[in-house]
């Protein structure tokens, strides 16, 4: 019988996952797996769980946001037998559970687990000093809209679609202190590209779906394919400048748009003379100088 280890976090999403936990098991014991359970006590014990034990288990699946996915994938990279991965979103947002198609409804993203369908996934990694030192699953970005996406009212997404995130950035857009970047990194061609300036927001990112948006970056995305989709917005001077930046955040067409950055690479730098916050799925990942992101191609098997 194969081994699995059920991960979650129990007060994800509000909790919901307790009324849908005994049929969630059910099913992944209805596919032949020897099921172990394992709710999270606290933030990183998920981490450290999968670190532990994840070697013995041929699947490991998390419950939770994209912060408990986070913890789950970055303890399977350090494995050097990597179980497989299942996910069921139960957290307010899962913008990576959009991007897999994976069911909001639990028992349904049980049922597709159990049904074993492999899906290798880049997960893109953060370097300091030549070392790896942590991954992100979709999205690492700073700045600006670094908390609007995941502070806009769900009921307002619902209602006005990218309007939504329109009406909160555009609050910020005139008021906002920019940062100063050198970006550095390899194109989807293999050319060296070099950038510099004032910006207001970065994103590099892997992923459909952002602040549970679908779309927000292009239609050109492919979780498989080794290349970052990288998102820069230059220091806004002008109310015109304001309206062209968020005229392309709403159409989406950023090609045309001379304030706006965008990129496809498979490895970026980002150094500046003072600390800079940054965010992983969603989650605070602390202040950095110089850090540099990095795809590793197909790391992790999903089953979706």
């Amino acid at each position: 019988m194969k081994k699995l280890l059920f991960v979650f976090n129990p007060n994800s999403g509000k909790g919901l996952i307790k009324n849908h936990l005994m049929k969630i098991v059910q099913v992944l014991s209805e596919a032949d797996y020897e099921v172990v359970v394992y709710p999270t006590k606290c933030a990183g014990d998920g981490y450290e769980k999968v670190l532990k034990v994840g070697k013995k288990y041929d699947v490991v699946v998390c419950s939770g946001g994209d912060g408990t996915l986070n913890e789950v994938v970055g303890a399977i990279l350090k494995l050097e037998k990597k179980p497989k991965v299942g996910y069921i979103p139960s957290g307010s947002t899962n913008d990576f559970a959009a991007s897999l198609n994976i069911s909001k409804n639990m028992v349904k993203a049980a049922k597709s687990i159990a049904e074993g369908n492999v899906y290798p996934v880049d997960i893109g990694l953060v370097c300091k000093d030549d070392e790896v030192v942590r991954s992100f699953n979709y999205v690492a970005a700073f700045g600006a809209f670094t908390q609007v996406s995941y502070n806009t009212p769900q009921e307002l997404k619902n209602l006005l679609g990218h309007q939504a995130y329109v009406i909160s950035g555009a609050k910020e857009l005139l008021n906002l202190k920019p940062q100063y970047m050198q970006v550095a990194g390899i194109d989807e061609n293999g050319n060296e590209f070099e950038i510099e300036g004032n910006f207001l927001y970065g994103m590099v990112s892997n992923t459909y779906s952002v602040g549970g948006m679908k779309g927000i970056i292009g239609n050109t995305v492919d979780l498989q394919d080794g290349i970052f989709e990288v998102l820069l917005i230059k220091e806004v001077k002008t109310i015109f400048e304001a309206q062209e930046i968020l005229s392309a955040y709403v159409t989406q067409d950023y090609d045309n748009c001379n304030m706006v950055y965008n990129l496809k690479t498979s490895k970026i730098r980002f150094r500046s003379s003072e600390d800079v916050d940054w965010t992983f799925d969603g989650e605070y990942g602390g202040a950095h100088k110089d850090v540099t992101y990095v795809v590793s191609e197909g790391a992790v098997d999903f089953l979706v």
